[in-house]
Formats: structure tokens, C-alpha cells, sequence
């Protein structure tokens, strides 16, 4: 597997549009009617999401951990609640099930909630498919297949000349950094072993 996405946790998505703009980037929303969430899509490699909320209710939330669905939950309470800033990591695949890696999380004790059927509409149109697996320990990043139609533009350089997410340091618990790099083979992360899980840093390359 190889790093998926990188998640910043904003309290005004419109406003971090704005700011990450500014900032050289190109910015697209999620979805055309009351985005949650806005990307920073690259070329090669991982890409940036802005998400302001969860996707899921409060409502929701409650409901499902009515029907023995806490654990699943604390992942969405815990994006709805957070700080600004990095928050969390999605590692992926190619399009296709996530049985095997699945497998193997669940053989070293860690267990999570595989969902098949995700989709979603994007503001140019098109319908992207994927499949996710939200691990019950919300400090350990989520599974996630790549769209079955790939949104990443091709040859581009945003405005700023930002060719790609260079390396993202990710500390965790030394049980996770060891599934961690079991799991993924990519130069672009390094994951450290300590006593917390945080991102320390994102760092991404530019165009001479």
C-alpha cells in the first residue's frame, strides 16, 4: 500500500479554500451542493483534503452506536471534534478489495469496519467509487481503495509550483508504526514510534 490522503481538519471550509488558495494551491470541493470537504490533488502521489466535518449526523452517530457501533463512531466524533490542523492519514491501494490487507490487520488485533460501497459525486461530474476499512483505533490511519475513476489531473503544477506531497512524518505507538510498515511500501512516509500518535509534518515539492 502506499500513502493515500492526507486530512486537515478546518472550522469554516470556505474560508480554508480561500486560504489554501492564497497560498498558490488549486483548490476544488468536494461536491457541487454543501461540500463538507475541498481537495488539493496532485498529479503523482498523495493529495490534500480539507474537511470540515465528518459527513455523518450527530443523529447518526448516536444512532449507530445504539446498534453496537461505538467503536466505529469514535473515528467520526473524534473528526468532528478535533482541532484545526493535520488530523489523520488515509493509506491505499489500487482500485479493488481490501480483504487481504484486512486480513492481516485483524490477524495482529486490529479490527475496524469495512465499508464496499462508497461513492461519491465530484463538482466536474463524475462518480468515484472506492472502498474503505475505518479501523476501531482512530489513531491508526484507515484503509482505502483508490477511485475506480481517477480525479488526479495530469501533468499539472499548481500555481505556487507544487508538484507533489513530498514526506509526511507520522508518529504513532510502536504497535502501529510496526503494522505501518508492514503494510506500506512508499519513500513519501515515514512513520516514527513514540508514546502519542500526530502528525509531526507535511512537506511537499516544488518546481525548481
Amino acid at each position: 500500500m502506499r500513502l493515500g490522503h492526507i486530512i486537515y481538519t478546518v472550522h469554516d471550509l470556505d474560508s480554508a479554500v480561500k486560504e489554501w488558495t492564497d497560498k498558490g494551491f488549486r483548490v476544488e470541493y468536494g461536491r457541487a451542493k454543501k461540500p463538507i470537504n475541498a481537495l488539493i490533488y496532485f498529479s503523482d502521489g498523495a493529495y490534500v483534503e480539507l474537511m470540515e466535518r465528518s459527513g455523518m449526523s450527530s443523529f447518526a452517530r448516536r444512532s449507530m452506536r445504539l446498534i453496537g457501533k461505538g467503536k466505529f463512531m469514535d473515528r467520526f466524533d473524534y473528526w468532528e471534534s478535533c482541532p484545526e490542523g493535520w488530523s489523520c492519514l488515509a493509506i491505499e491501494k489500487d482500485p479493488g478489495g481490501l480483504e487481504k490487507e484486512i486480513a492481516y490487520l485483524r490477524s495482529v488485533g486490529i479490527d475496524g469496519e469495512y465499508m464496499k460501497d462508497l461513492k461519491r459525486t465530484d463538482t466536474h461530474g463524475r462518480e468515484l467509487r472506492y472502498k474503505c476499512f475505518f479501523t476501531h483505533d482512530y489513531t491508526m490511519p484507515f484503509l482505502m481503495s483508490y477511485f475506480e475513476t481517477d480525479p488526479k489531473p495530469a501533468g499539472f503544477v499548481h500555481p505556487n509550483g507544487a508538484v507533489r506531497v513530498k514526506k509526511v512524518v507520522y508518529l504513532t505507538s510502536e504497535k502501529n508504526a510496526k503494522v505501518l510498515n508492514e503494510l506500506v511500501d512508499d519513500d513519501s512516509l515515514q512513520v516514527v514510534a513514540g508514546s502519542t500518535s500526530k502528525i509531526i509534518s507535511v512537506e511537499f515539492e516544488y518546481n525548481s
